[in-house]
Order: structure tokens, then sequence, then C-alpha cells
């Protein structure tokens, strides 16, 4: 019986914590990290509201210890 195919096969580890991105998502979970870092950069203490961008990056953010909303 074949195993029932898992859609967040795309895993990665961001700082120590794994992350899962859809398989049908257009970026893997490294280059979501390198966007979020090139979108962070300079701008500590602000607080971003990433509640309407898809879950995969929210979890990204969140292992890497973005602040959101």
């Amino acid at each position: 019986m074949p195993r029932k195919q898992n859609k967040f096969a795309n895993r990665s580890q961001v700082n120590g914590i794994s992350v899962a991105v859809p398989l049908v998502s257009q970026q893997s979970a490294s280059q979501i990290d390198k966007d979020l870092d090139r979108l962070t950069e300079g701008r500590d203490g602000i607080v971003w509201e990433l509640g309407n961008w898809p879950e995969s990056v929210q979890a990204v953010a969140r292992a890497k210890g973005i602040p959101l909303a």
C-alpha cells in the first residue's frame, strides 16, 4: 500500500527550528529566509504584520525571531 503524499515535504532548518513549506510554493524555505533578511535588514524594533502573508512565510519569520503582530 503506497504512502500518502505529504504536501509539506519541503522542510528546512531555520535557526535550528524545522520549517515546512508546501510543495506547491514557488519558493523554498531558504529563499524565504533570504528574502526576509533583506526585508528586515536595518529595521530593528519594528513589529511586522504578516497576517495576510502565506503560512509558510509566517512560520519562517517566527523561526527567525521576527516579531509579528
